[in-house]
């Protein structure tokens, strides 16, 4: 993964993976490319035509205008997705006021399970087991995420800005769930939950300690990924039933050799 900075405070993560029938490794920017202040339209174009030379082929926009995406030389392929954006700055009542009715419940419910919880930065030598049970899990519903190497070099690059909430019965860990941090915001990277983790509710227990250590950690937003209420309705339902709130991206967008950047209008 490679960290394109701007003159002007933005910055956006290059990622490469090899993609078959493809030869050459594809460079993607995910979630990019960002700014801390939003800034004009010129330094977005200056940004994006940046990532364009540097050979990022794919974005997945997150802020920047279709205009200025199109005048940089890319074409939208996908049309925007849906967030769940869980806003941190209230106070623990305000996020209690935005949870759905059942969610308060099954919170309450995993509160008096007996469950411990610890949280803690992740250390491959600890936290390889997630990993696995995650890669396990992916194998049994049929579905791909990020390499499980990622998880490991975000760690090691960026030291004390991953949060893992482990939730166990017992000396037994039932639930865990692992979140990147960047600036004042994080995003969910991985859950696992096992059976009698569902049985009670301990991804709620998980995710409200996030919230809580995060907050505290000057964190003011979590990302919880996608909204797919089509192929992942309970998912969905989970992630708004905690108090998040839908925000629509920008799309995806491809680069190819013969789409040059032009100026702005």
């Amino acid at each position: 993964m490679d960290v394109l900075a701007f003159p002007y405070g933005g910055q956006a993560q290059i990622m490469q993976r090899q993609i078959w029938p493809f030869r050459k490794p594809l460079r993607l920017v995910s979630r990019g490319p960002v700014w801390e202040a939003r800034p004009s339209a010129m330094l977005m174009w200056e940004g994006v035509v940046a990532l364009n030379r540097a050979g990022v082929q794919i974005i997945n926009n997150e802020m920047v205008p279709p205009r200025v995406m199109r005048a940089a030389g890319y074409r939208q392929i996908m049309t925007p997705a849906t967030t769940a954006l869980v806003d941190l700055r209230g106070t623990y009542g305000d996020w209690l006021a935005a949870m759905t009715a059942k969610w308060r419940n099954a919170l309450r419910r995993a509160e008096y399970a007996g469950m411990t919880v610890d949280v803690s930065a992740f250390l491959r030598s600890h936290h390889k087991w997630i990993l696995d049970a995650d890669s396990a899990q992916q194998s049994d519903r049929g579905y791909r995420a990020l390499p499980a190497e990622l998880t490991q070099s975000y760690a090691v690059m960026n030291q004390d800005a991953t949060t893992v909430v482990t939730a166990s019965d017992g000396d037994t860990p039932i639930a865990a769930m692992i979140f990147l941090r960047h600036g004042n915001a994080a995003t969910y990277h991985i859950g696992w939950t096992s059976a009698k983790g569902r049985e009670v509710c301990a991804h709620n227990l998980c995710l409200s300690t996030a919230m809580d250590v995060l907050a505290d950690e000057g964190v003011a937003a979590i990302d919880l990924g996608l909204l797919d209420t089509q192929n992942a309705p309970g998912l969905a339902r989970f992630k708004l039933g905690s108090g998040a709130k839908p925000v629509e991206l920008g799309g995806t967008w491809l680069s190819l050799p013969w789409w040059r950047p032009r100026p702005l209008a």
